[in-house]
């Protein structure tokens, strides 16, 4: 068995390895270690590798430090590189959906200002003489804007929720609050 472990305290590349034959610990770092690095390094690995070994079950076992390991400095320099890429990516992402909500929020924004103002033409048209010939205009548009506007929110809106109840019946908004009853009350005006 042979594995790598990084210890990011000490930017430290450490190489170890277990004979089970032996019974041995042998690790190797990628650069000369400080005694306080050494010392938090061989706690780490007795209390956390040698356990997953038969290293403490048998009575004679060997722990080695074996020195300088040239590979590791190569091994760690791969590291960094994925650890780099890994952020970028990761920051890309954030960047992506950041501007995806900020997107999303603009958009929930602009149709919501669009569909009060439907609502106010709404209103101008009961107020100075409702004609269903002017309306029906009104009320297609809404329903697009309502469309619109649930593409980008995160609450789903119907065409009853929306226009005032003063005004539900001038348009030809179903008063039931049944799903079958609006639903064709839209199927009637598209």
């Amino acid at each position: 068995m042979s594995e790598l472990f990084y210890f990011s305290f000490a930017d430290l590349m450490v190489r170890v390895e277990y004979g089970q034959e032996a019974n041995a610990l042998r690790y190797a770092s990628h650069r000369k270690m400080t005694f306080n690095e050494r010392v938090i390094v061989e706690q780490y690995l007795l209390t956390n590798l040698a356990l997953k070994t038969d290293y403490y079950k048998q009575q004679t076992s060997l722990f080695v430090y074996l020195g300088l390991e040239a590979q590791l400095e190569k091994d760690l320099n791969l590291f960094h590189l994925k650890s780099t890429l890994k952020t970028l990516v990761d920051k890309e992402n954030d960047v992506k959906t950041s501007v995806q909500g900020l997107i999303s929020s603009s958009m929930q924004n602009y149709y919501f200002e669009q569909i009060g103002d439907a609502i106010i033409a709404m209103r101008r048209e009961v107020r100075d003489g409702f004609s269903e010939e002017r309306a029906r205009p009104l009320l297609i548009k809404m329903k697009e804007l309502v469309k619109a506007y649930n593409l980008h929110a995160q609450q789903q809106l119907s065409i009853k929720q929306v226009i005032p109840e003063e005004l539900q019946s001038h348009f030809g908004v179903d008063l039931v609050p049944s799903a079958g009853a609006q639903r064709m009350v839209e199927d009637r005006d598209e």
